[in-house]
């Protein structure tokens, strides 16, 4: 679907029923069965056309899929802290509703997904609320940056 419409905005394709049309000419096999099984009439605008498509073929992951990528969240050394930060929240924004961790789970969560530095003062600050903890991951991270770079001016003044 996305590449579908990134053809569609490349190609400046404007007209709703044109984009029916090509979408629908992109179909082959069972796709294509369904879509002639559709009821005559039942899609008028492209946004239902894609709406009913994703409905029926897009992957649906199984409830613990997201669990264990949530479960399985840790900073990588190379990400930025806002990198890890969209990817925490989309992880666990993914998550069913009837198996989500509670804020405090996930707050819990958050704090060991870094190393231990960051996660150490994570602890000690204590937030109250999972967005004010994600506040304060990017405050640490820059207090620990402006430390280190402290530190190593003072290394080098010493060796001067």
């Amino acid at each position: 679907m996305e590449r579908f419409n990134d053809f569609i905005d490349l190609e400046e394709v404007d007209h709703e029923d044109v984009k029916m049309r090509l979408f629908a000419q992109s179909f082959s096999g069972e796709v294509k069965k369904w879509f002639r099984g559709l009821r005559a009439g039942s899609i008028n605008t492209f946004q239902v056309f894609e709406t009913t498509f994703l409905r029926k073929w897009e992957d649906k992951k199984n409830p613990l899929q997201f669990l264990t990528q949530y479960k399985n969240l840790k900073r990588d050394p190379a990400e930025t802290i806002q990198e890890f930060l969209a990817r925490f929240m989309r992880v666990y924004g993914s998550i069913p509703a009837d198996v989500k961790p509670s804020t405090e789970v996930a707050k819990m969560h958050f704090v060991d997904a870094f190393d231990n530095d960051v996660s150490l003062f994570l602890r000690e600050i204590r937030s109250s609320k999972l967005t004010d903890m994600i506040e304060d991951a990017v405050e640490v991270e820059a207090n620990l940056m402006a430390s280190s770079k402290m530190k190593g001016r003072m290394e080098e003044k010493n060796q001067t």
